[in-house]
């Protein structure tokens, strides 16, 4: 029986990667820097995409 904590770890990841790019964002708002603001979205949406793959992935 494979380990459930693999399993769930393209999972895990893209959620690290959305939070990250959430707190990116949040610190180009308050820094007034536009570039950092948009590079955290992109990598927040590029986390929520990943998630929603990796819970529409067949699990074997």
């Amino acid at each position: 029986m494979p380990d459930p904590s693999v399993r769930d770890a393209p999972e895990k990841a893209a959620a690290e990667q959305e939070a990250k790019g959430s707190v990116h964002e949040a610190i180009g708002k308050l820094i007034g820097d536009d570039a950092a603001r948009d590079q955290g979205r992109a990598e927040k949406r590029a986390g929520a995409r990943a998630a929603t793959q990796a819970k529409q992935s067949p699990r074997r």
